[in-house]
Protein backbone atom coordinates (compact mmCIF):
# COMPACT_ATOMS: atom_id res chain seq x y z
CA UNK A 1 0.00 0.00 0.00
CA UNK A 2 1.25 3.42 -0.39
CA UNK A 3 1.10 6.53 1.15
CA UNK A 4 -1.58 8.10 -1.39
CA UNK A 5 -3.94 5.34 -1.17
CA UNK A 6 -7.19 6.44 0.99
CA UNK A 7 -7.78 4.08 3.93
CA UNK A 8 -10.88 2.17 4.16
CA UNK A 9 -13.01 1.02 7.11
CA UNK A 10 -11.54 -2.50 6.92
CA UNK A 11 -7.94 -0.91 7.37
CA UNK A 12 -8.96 1.34 10.06
CA UNK A 13 -10.98 -1.44 12.01
CA UNK A 14 -7.41 -3.32 11.49
CA UNK A 15 -5.27 -0.94 12.91
CA UNK A 16 -7.47 -0.64 16.06
CA UNK A 17 -7.28 -3.86 16.72
CA UNK A 18 -3.52 -3.44 16.38
CA UNK A 19 -3.55 -0.55 18.49
CA UNK A 20 -6.18 -2.34 21.08
CA UNK A 21 -3.78 -5.86 21.54
CA UNK A 22 -0.36 -3.93 21.50
CA UNK A 23 -2.13 -1.63 24.58
CA UNK A 24 -3.06 -4.57 26.42
CA UNK A 25 -0.12 -6.15 25.89
CA UNK A 26 1.60 -2.89 27.41
CA UNK A 27 -1.25 -2.68 29.82
CA UNK A 28 0.33 -6.47 31.03
CA UNK A 29 3.65 -5.63 30.83
CA UNK A 30 3.06 -2.46 32.99
CA UNK A 31 0.81 -4.47 35.50
CA UNK A 32 3.51 -7.39 35.94
CA UNK A 33 6.58 -4.52 36.36
CA UNK A 34 4.09 -2.57 39.33
CA UNK A 35 3.14 -6.20 41.04
CA UNK A 36 7.20 -6.80 40.94
CA UNK A 37 8.07 -3.45 41.95
CA UNK A 38 5.29 -3.54 45.10
CA UNK A 39 6.77 -6.82 46.25
CA UNK A 40 10.27 -5.72 46.04
CA UNK A 41 8.72 -2.92 48.03
CA UNK A 42 7.31 -4.80 50.67
CA UNK A 43 10.20 -7.31 50.89
CA UNK A 44 12.32 -4.40 51.65
CA UNK A 45 9.90 -2.84 54.19
CA UNK A 46 9.55 -6.46 55.87
CA UNK A 47 12.98 -7.11 56.46
CA UNK A 48 13.51 -3.38 57.64
CA UNK A 49 11.03 -4.04 60.84
CA UNK A 50 11.89 -7.40 61.23
CA UNK A 51 15.37 -5.96 62.43
CA UNK A 52 14.01 -3.33 63.81
CA UNK A 53 11.62 -5.70 65.99
CA UNK A 54 14.49 -7.81 66.98
CA UNK A 55 16.60 -4.54 68.03
CA UNK A 56 13.48 -4.05 69.98
CA UNK A 57 12.94 -7.17 71.67
CA UNK A 58 16.34 -7.29 72.48
CA UNK A 59 16.06 -4.10 74.72
CA UNK A 60 12.76 -5.09 75.99
CA UNK A 61 14.54 -8.41 77.63
CA UNK A 62 16.94 -6.27 79.18
CA UNK A 63 14.55 -4.30 80.27
CA UNK A 64 12.93 -7.13 81.85
CA UNK A 65 16.07 -8.35 83.37
CA UNK A 66 16.94 -5.00 84.47
CA UNK A 67 13.34 -4.98 86.01
CA UNK A 68 13.74 -8.50 87.55
CA UNK A 69 17.70 -7.92 88.99
CA UNK A 70 15.97 -4.79 90.73
CA UNK A 71 13.18 -6.67 92.23
CA UNK A 72 15.76 -9.25 93.63
CA UNK A 73 17.73 -6.48 94.96
CA UNK A 74 14.78 -4.53 96.79
CA UNK A 75 13.76 -8.18 98.09
CA UNK A 76 17.30 -8.95 99.13
CA UNK A 77 17.78 -5.74 100.80
CA UNK A 78 14.20 -5.65 102.54
CA UNK A 79 15.13 -9.15 103.94
CA UNK A 80 18.27 -7.74 105.67
CA UNK A 81 16.81 -5.09 106.96
CA UNK A 82 13.99 -7.63 108.53
CA UNK A 83 16.67 -9.74 110.01
CA UNK A 84 18.47 -6.75 111.47
CA UNK A 85 15.24 -5.44 113.34
CA UNK A 86 14.48 -8.81 114.56
CA UNK A 87 18.56 -8.97 115.07
CA UNK A 88 17.98 -5.80 117.52
CA UNK A 89 14.45 -7.05 118.97
CA UNK A 90 16.06 -10.01 120.21
CA UNK A 91 19.37 -8.04 121.43
CA UNK A 92 16.20 -5.00 123.28
CA UNK A 93 14.48 -8.24 124.73
CA UNK A 94 18.30 -9.64 126.22
CA UNK A 95 19.05 -5.67 127.86
CA UNK A 96 15.74 -5.77 129.26
CA UNK A 97 15.38 -9.17 130.56
CA UNK A 98 19.00 -8.23 132.20
CA UNK A 99 17.87 -5.24 133.83
CA UNK A 100 17.62 -5.30 137.48
CA UNK A 101 13.23 -4.60 138.15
Amino acid sequence: MNDNTPATRAHLNALEERLVERIGNLETHLLEYIDERTHDAETRLLRAFSGYNNSANIRFRKLEADSSNIDVSTTQRLGELERQMTEFKMRLIALESQRPT
